[in-house]
């Protein structure tokens, strides 16, 4: 009985896992502004890979495993934001006139000199 409810749980959080990266991937072929693209590959790829290695972590039977899941998951976590901010700042270096129709950019060194004076 045990076994069919760990099963059942793993089995959930694998297809949840998998939905959601279904979806992100859509999303990044949907939407034409890089930035929308980023966002939606960046949250939803972190909470896919969280339910995938979540089911995989309750259907292995030896806990020798999980240490590994983890690290697994806190790489992807910890890379994920770092390649998506350099993704970001290459967009707006270059394609600056694209991106000013969307919003508004502030030279902070100007802010600074002005603010000193």
């Amino acid at each position: 009985m045990t076994d069919m409810i760990l099963f059942v749980l793993s089995a959930v959080c694998l297809g949840a896992g998998m939905i959601t990266i279904a979806i992100a991937v859509f999303g990044v072929y949907k939407f034409d502004y890089i930035m929308n693209r980023m966002h939606c590959a960046a949250i939803i790829d972190a909470l896919g890979l969280f339910l995938i290695l979540l089911g995989l972590l309750i259907a292995s039977h030896d806990m020798a495993y999980a240490p590994k899941l983890i690290l697994v998951l806190v790489f992807q976590w910890v890379g994920s934001p770092i390649a998506s901010h350099m993704v970001g700042r290459l967009e707006v270096r270059m394609d600056e006139e694209k991106l000013s129709g969307h919003m508004r950019f502030e030279n902070l060194s100007d802010s600074k000199k002005e603010e000193n004076k």
